[in-house]
């Protein structure tokens, strides 16, 4: 291996020390807050804070104009391009910022909320703030600086969610202090970015850059912005037809099916990305990539799927409190999209590292169909129950479309992608069985959900963990096998070690 292979090689794993390292501790923040603010405000103070979201997300996502990811994605970076990209990320910013300022009253009336047009105006500013980091956001990840960005995500989310928006609701503030928090998020991860981000002396705004940068990024901002309709179909159909309460109550639901894609999917992503990008031409290294990726993907999420459908009762009490109890069965819905939710990044991350934007937002714009068709005809039969079903259905398509979409562009063979699943499979059939011999006993015998979810929780590590070891004899590929090697490779290191401190080498 090269000096230049191998230094890349240590980068991308600091890279994944430090993202793994920053989505774990962001996600226990996030499940405190989740915990906390159940209890101290109501399901209505959170609807109202999705429709804001709805609004800015959506503005957003048209603003920016795709230009920091053509900024990761582009091949040879200059002080040009990054100058180039300031202008038009702030121009847009602007732009984004007045627009979702205007719209605020046609916002409040569409959903018949006179509350909200206040809240969204207070969010625009927010939509400011996002133009101003996007581009040292790109460049810290092109360079795979994982740790600064750690560093601004768990500041932001711990000053403003754990600190400011507690405060607040404990003083009464209600769903204006989960405003203050949004916005207090956004600033702070923008004043920590600005002072780590690398700086590109001199430069000048170039025609010639913003028409390729205007180019590559309108392909990402067009995947981008039909993900974003997959993403919050749901909630605008649950919050237009079922109403704000029911919202609330869908969007806490929603936030337990996307833990696993945030401690595991995230990291592949923020880092997979960057990483691949630079190497998009090189077809066998990327089908191998994958093809590990989702491995591990599949080991994680399916049987946190089974944990979250056995336990999803213990689940909601524990985590929310009894005043939650209604959505125990939406979250039992939610558990079946756990893994589609997560492994669904991975081919997502193929496919724009290799620049196919455009296949990209094809088959974003499917989901976005299958996201808001599959909730309407579930809200319509079931309530929000029903919505998940829907759902869940439409994020199990989207798995398979962008799955065999990102096979296709690195030639991945079907009996390969196949075999990425077996392990994963393996591994929820013993979490499932474990826990289904158990749960009774333990309801039974326990009279606090916390017991149990702890005790059953524990039995179900150890049976992933059980199933992952005879998985190393039973299934002597992929993963399995690197484990095996890096094993063997350590004894046989160990025992000519041992020989030669005997004087018998």
């Amino acid at each position: 291996m090269s000096s230049a292979s191998s230094h890349e090689a240590r980068s991308i794993i600091r890279s994944f020390q430090w993202t793994y390292a920053s989505v774990a501790l962001q996600g226990l923040l996030k499940l405190a807050a989740l915990m906390l603010l159940a209890r101290l405000l109501t399901p209505r103070d959170f609807g109202l804070l999705s429709f804001a979201l709805l609004c800015t997300s959506f503005v957003e996502r048209i603003g920016q104009g795709g230009v920091a990811p053509a900024v990761v994605q582009v091949e040879q970076i200059s002080p040009d391009i990054v100058k180039t990209a300031w202008f038009m990320s702030l121009g847009l910013g602007a732009v984004s910022t007045l627009a979702v300022g205007l719209s605020a009253n046609y916002v409040a009336g569409f959903f018949g909320e006179p509350e909200l047009g206040a809240i969204v105006r207070v969010l625009s500013i927010g939509c400011l703030f996002e133009a101003i980091v996007a581009i040292p956001e790109a460049l810290l990840q092109r360079e795979l600086r994982c740790r600064e960005i750690m560093l601004a995500d768990n500041l932001g989310y711990l000053v403003s969610m754990l600190l400011v928006c507690t405060v607040l609701a404990f003083l009464g503030w209600g769903v204006w202090s989960l405003v203050v928090a949004q916005l207090s998020l956004k600033l702070i991860r923008l004043m920590v970015m600005l002072v780590v981000a690398p700086r590109f002396r001199g430069g000048a705004i170039s025609l010639r850059h913003v028409r390729k940068l205007a180019g590559l990024g309108f392909g990402f901002s067009l995947g981008r912005l039909l993900n974003f309709f997959s993403l919050q179909g749901d909630n605008f159909v649950v919050g237009r037809l079922l109403g704000t309460e029911a919202l609330g109550m869908y969007n806490r639901a929603y936030q337990l099916m996307t833990l696993p894609a945030m401690y595991v999917g995230q990291v592949f992503e923020r880092v997979m990305f960057p990483a691949m990008a630079r190497k998009q031409s090189d077809l066998k290294q990327l089908a191998a990539e994958f093809l590990i990726a989702l491995e591990v993907l599949a080991m994680v999420a399916l049987p946190a799927g089974v944990v979250m459908f056995v336990l999803a009762q213990e689940i909601v009490l524990v985590g929310f409190g009894g005043g939650w109890r209604s959505i125990i069965p939406v979250v039992s819905v939610l558990s079946f999209g756990v893994f589609f939710r997560t492994a669904y990044k991975c081919s997502d991350t193929v496919v724009r590292s290799v620049g196919a934007v455009y296949h990209y937002a094809g088959r974003q714009a499917l989901y976005s169909v299958l996201v808001i068709g599959g909730a309407t005809c579930g809200a319509l039969v079931n309530g929000i129950t029903g919505v998940g079903y829907g759902v869940v259905l439409a994020v199990a398509l989207n798995y398979l479309s962008m799955t065999r979409l990102s096979t296709k562009l690195v030639k991945v063979q079907l009996w390969e992608l196949l075999r990425a699943h077996v392990v994963g499979l393996w591994a929820s059939v013993w979490v499932g069985v474990v826990l289904g011999m158990s749960i009774s006993t333990l309801r039974q015998n326990s009279s606090h959900p916390f017991v149990v979810l702890v005790e059953a929780g524990s039995l179900a590590a150890l049976a992933w963990l059980m199933s992952l070891s005879f998985a190393l004899v039973l299934f002597p590929f992929g993963c399995m096998r690197r484990v095996r090697v890096y094993f063997s490779q350590r004894n046989a290191l160990s025992v000519a070690g041992l020989i030669s401190r005997m004087g018998l080498g």
